[in-house]
């Protein structure tokens, strides 16, 4: 069996899950040597399983494949000749096609579908959580927290984006750190969904603020996280002294400004699988932006940067646009996706990373398109003090 392309990876992990059958209702894949073949998912009298529709010629054939069997089965198909993958998602809709060069080029957009599972009676159809909220234990990870109902739906649709990842293959226990872990509300539950997949959790939270990890500390002993443990520490003093430890995943939500980057750094630095981050607070860059202003002028800008709140967004974006061209330059694969609705607070986005195999001609790229959006605006982020860019090997420079 070859090996499935690492731009695929989260792709197969959302439609071969089990767990995540209601969260996709077709995938159709283009084939050239055959007929195109849609699959889609279906409640049978003996249980779930996943339709399959294939064109042949003028006529279409279709068969059921069990839950159970349809990994093996989807694999199969990715290990054929393909033109493309269309997934139509209820958390968004996957589009990948492949190059004649026979690189994957993948992209997620909006869903286009409504969360239920195809197939199924109307009376069978029901929301889904990956925590059920009806599980007791769920229950009481909310109420120690003091979760409100608003910070209880993001956190099942923050572990929802976090589910694709291909973390969640592997064996012993999962090491996870949380960099600038504030009240923990997101990485306490990713430890009890953790748990719910039958894998141990080495959690590591680190916030600079001691009260807060007091909190969070007493927090995880009254739900019996024996795993999980918290520090008082900044993110670099923390990975100074751990970097021989090397971590599956670290996650860094709404760390203000540039910890978002000394969070990227930590993440690098300790060679986690994923990185995953939603920035907050990007003054630096629009200092930056404003100082480049005032030395060269706007130019083309004006109409946008004359207008403060414009300039501010367009800090935000510049800035994230930069951190996702470092991942990519640095070994990941960077995807920048929404978090929480924009009702809700306008820091919603989110950069989910994934390790990748070494592509310098990729990396050389990412790295080029970072420079020229840099140079374009005059910044240089804190993060070019934190990892050594141009050389791409990943090392924190000191402080």
């Amino acid at each position: 069996m070859a090996t499935l392309a690492t731009e695929l990876v989260p792709l197969y992990e959302e439609l071969a899950e089990p767990e995540l059958i209601e969260c996709w209702s077709k995938a159709t894949f283009r084939r050239p040597e055959k007929g195109r073949l849609t699959a889609s998912p279906v409640g049978l009298k003996r249980g779930p399983a996943v339709k399959l529709v294939e064109t042949v010629g003028k006529r279409e054939e279709t068969r059921n494949v069990a839950l159970a069997d349809w990994p093996g089965e989807l694999r199969d198909l990715l290990d054929e000749p393909l033109l493309g993958i269309d997934v139509v998602g209820v958390n968004g809709d996957w589009h990948a096609r492949q190059t004649k060069k026979g690189r994957w080029l993948v992209s997620r957009g909006k869903p286009s579908a409504s969360r239920t599972r195809g197939g199924l009676p109307e009376h069978d159809r029901r929301a889904h959580y990956p925590l059920e909220p009806g599980d007791p234990e769920v229950a009481r990870l909310f109420a120690l927290t003091g979760a409100t109902p608003d910070k209880q739906r993001q956190v099942q649709h923050y572990v929802e984006l976090l589910r694709p990842l291909p973390i969640w293959s592997g064996e012993g226990p999962l090491r996870v750190v949380d960099a600038g872990c504030g009240k923990a509300y997101m990485s306490l539950a990713l430890y009890l969904y953790a748990r719910r997949r039958g894998r141990e959790v080495d959690l590591v939270g680190v916030d600079s603020n001691p009260e807060v990890v007091d909190r969070v500390r007493t927090i995880a002993q009254e739900l019996g996280y024996d795993g999980a443990r918290f520090e008082t520490k900044t993110i670099l003093e923390y990975t100074r002294a751990r970097e021989e430890e090397p971590v599956d995943l670290l996650v860094s939500l709404h760390a203000c400004d540039t910890a978002t980057d000394e969070a990227i750094a930590a993440g690098v630095r300790l060679g986690a699988e994923a990185i995953v981050l939603a920035p907050c607070c990007q003054h630096e860059c629009l200092v930056q932006i404003n100082h480049a202003i005032e030395q060269r002028g706007a130019g083309a800008w004006r109409p946008v940067v004359e207008h403060g709140i414009l300039r501010a967004r367009l800090a935000d974006l510049i800035t994230d646009s930069l951190r996702s061209s470092a991942l990519e330059a640095l070994g990941y694969r960077a995807e920048a996706i929404e978090f929480v609705a924009a009702e809700h607070t306008t820091k919603n986005l989110m950069i989910r990373a994934v390790k990748r195999p070494s592509n310098r001609s990729h990396e050389q790229r990412a790295l080029r398109e970072y420079h020229e959006l840099a140079d374009t605006w005059g910044i240089k982020p804190t993060l070019e003090g934190l990892v050594d860019l141009d050389g791409r090997d990943a090392r924190a420079q000191p402080a």
